[in-house]
């Protein structure tokens, strides 16, 4: 078991990875964004009821917030280990390019876009930054009003408390190296 305050840490991380705001997570939780906040500040600890409730709301289980994880300080990850997250409507696939460190503060991803595919929810937002290189095809980045067009070598930083969206807009699959602060969970 895992103590409060690492407990409550893992529920951040997963939820600004998502995406989500301490209201969104009291919507559908029915808990109240106080309690959350003082879960995640290891303030508390949530009874087993919240913290399947806030697992649940934020389309995980409870296992991912109190199991014990490998506590290794340095990672090696296999090209052909990596972990990955499909989006199939979206044509995107996420890579994790690290694992096992414990808290970590970012995250490396590849991302891999398909050609021709919009996401459906056009925009996200969340506290923390952003960074990617394009290693392969053309990607288009919009962070509030503006576009910025990159190609492979091209990179961009940025604040991710401004609405932002990615997308592929050459011919072939895109790729990139995308590095988020705090981390996104796969």
């Amino acid at each position: 078991m895992v103590r409060k305050n690492e407990i409550g840490s893992r529920i951040k991380s997963f939820r600004l990875a998502k995406g989500l705001t301490l209201k969104d997570i009291e919507l559908k939780a029915e808990v109240s964004a106080t309690h959350v906040s003082e879960i995640e500040r290891g303030m508390t600890s949530p009874t087993v009821g919240a913290l399947s409730k806030i697992a649940k709301a934020m389309g995980t289980d409870v296992a991912y917030f109190v199991e014990k994880r490998n506590t290794k300080k340095i990672s090696v990850v296999n090209k052909k280990n990596r972990k990955k997250m499909q989006f199939i409507g979206w044509g995107a696939t996420y890579y994790s390019l690290t694992q096992d460190i414990p808290n970590p503060m970012i995250s490396f991803l590849e991302v891999e876009l398909e050609p021709g595919i919009a996401r459906s929810e056009e925009t996200s937002t969340h506290d923390g930054e952003e960074f990617a290189l394009v290693t392969k095809g053309v990607m288009e980045i919009i962070i509030g009003s503006d576009k910025y067009i990159l190609k492979e070598g091209d990179s961009i930083h940025y604040k991710a408390n401004k609405p932002h969206a990615m997308r592929n807009i050459g011919d072939a699959k895109c790729r990139a190296i995308w590095v988020t602060m705090p981390p996104y969970s796969l």
